[in-house]
Order: structure tokens, then C-alpha cells, then sequence
């Protein structure tokens, strides 16, 4: 099964073509305000009018309540909830159940990660994605050790963390997640605009990573 990406903080139609043209299969959209990364409903509706089937939308959040989750979907063709914050296993997964839509859980990996916890709700949720534990919500450009991760939610996993089309192959070999999620890694210099040459690159290094792993 080749590998899945998500493409993360778009705020600009041009980089929004430029993600489909190079594959993504998802692209995500910040809706904490805190971030600058962030995005209004509004303008989530606008970048996303042209993108074509079979490429899902991702709407982030931090630690937002049922009803703002709810106001965004109702507002936005967004297809996936992914929760960023300090949101706990039970909300996730009542979220899901009651939204109706694939909900993806951040998990922020450290000394303290509850690998027993992680692997008993792997499958109650659409999607769990480990990220680095840094200062503030994602998106931060930082990695983690990856042979903390047990080998029993490798496969199903979504890892991020300071991924660049440099680590790629690394990642895949190593891990064998489910699916990529990078942010700043494809980023230009200001947060929010996004690198086409990166993002092209991102993209190829997955194949080429994959590829290798199908001759193993």
C-alpha cells in the first residue's frame, strides 16, 4: 500500500493548485485562530471551490468546543475533523460518532506518551497522528525519536513532526506509517505560503520511498 500525504496550513489559492498538481491526497486547513496559520470559514470555502474529487479536506483545530467544530462544518465543505490540541480520547471519539465525519487525533509524543492508551483507541478514530511535543499546536518544523513508536501502530499511524523530503525515505523505511503530514516542510519563508519546488520534491521522495520499500 503506497503511502498517503497530507499537505498542512494553506492560505493561498496558487498553493492550493500547486498541491493537487504535485498529489497530495488531503490538504488541511488551520481554523485556530492563534495560529499563523490560521484561516477563516470563508476563505476555506473560496480555496477549496476548485479542487477536484477524490482530494479530502482537513480542518485543524485546538481545543475547540462541539459547537464551533459543528459552526466550521456547517460553514465549510470541509471533510475531516482533525483534533490538534489537548483533547481527550473520549471527546475524539464522540465527536466522530455524533459529527459523522472521520476524525483525526494528535497525539504530541514524549516521556509521558500512553502508548497502551494510543494503540486501544487506534481503531475507535479515523486517524492518529503523531506529532513532536514543542511549544504551541503543530507546525513547529520539530521531529521526535521514532523508535519510541511500538510496532503494533506503526502501519496504522499518520506521523508528522518536521518532515522534509530529505527524512522521507528514513520515515518510511523506519516506520511505515499509514500516511505523511507535513506543514512547515514545504513551507516558503513566511508561514502560510507554501513552496512549490518543496512540495514537488516532498512528493517524489514519497515515490521514490515507496518504490524502494515494494523491492525490499
Amino acid at each position: 500500500m503506497r503511502t498517503r500525504v497530507k499537505f498542512c496550513g494553506f492560505s493561498r489559492p496558487q498553493d492550493v493548485q500547486a498541491a493537487v498538481t504535485a498529489g497530495a491526497d488531503a490538504l488541511g486547513f488551520v481554523f485556530y485562530e492563534k495560529s499563523l496559520r490560521y484561516v477563516s470559514p470563508e476563505t476555506v470555502t473560496q480555496l477549496v471551490q476548485h479542487m477536484p474529487a477524490f482530494v479530502n479536506t482537513v480542518g485543524l483545530f485546538v481545543n475547540a468546543s462541539v459547537e464551533e467544530i459543528k459552526g466550521v462544518l456547517n460553514q465549510t465543505p470541509i471533510q475531516n475533523v482533525q483534533l490538534h490540541g489537548d483533547e481527550t480520547w473520549d471527546f475524539a471519539v464522540q465527536l466522530q460518532y455524533s459529527l459523522r465525519h472521520p476524525v483525526i487525533k494528535a497525539v504530541r509524543v514524549n516521556d509521558r506518551t500512553d502508548w497502551t492508551e494510543v494503540a486501544a483507541h487506534i481503531d475507535a478514530v479515523a486517524g492518529v497522528l503523531l506529532d513532536a511535543d514543542s511549544m504551541g499546536y503543530g507546525g513547529s518544523g520539530h521531529g521526535f525519536d521514532w523508535a519510541v513508536i511500538p510496532n503494533n501502530v506503526r502501519g496504522k499511524i499518520i506521523l508528522s513532526g518536521g518532515l522534509q523530503a530529505t527524512t522521507i525515505a528514513q520515515a518510511i523505511r523506519e516506520v511505515s506509517p499509514y500516511a505523511l503530514d507535513v506543514s512547515s516542510g514545504i513551507e516558503a519563508d513566511v508561514k502560510g505560503e507554501k513552496d512549490v519546488e518543496k512540495m514537488n520534491a516532498f512528493m517524489q521522495a514519497v515515490s521514490m520511498a515507496d518504490a524502494e520499500r515494494w523491492r525490499r
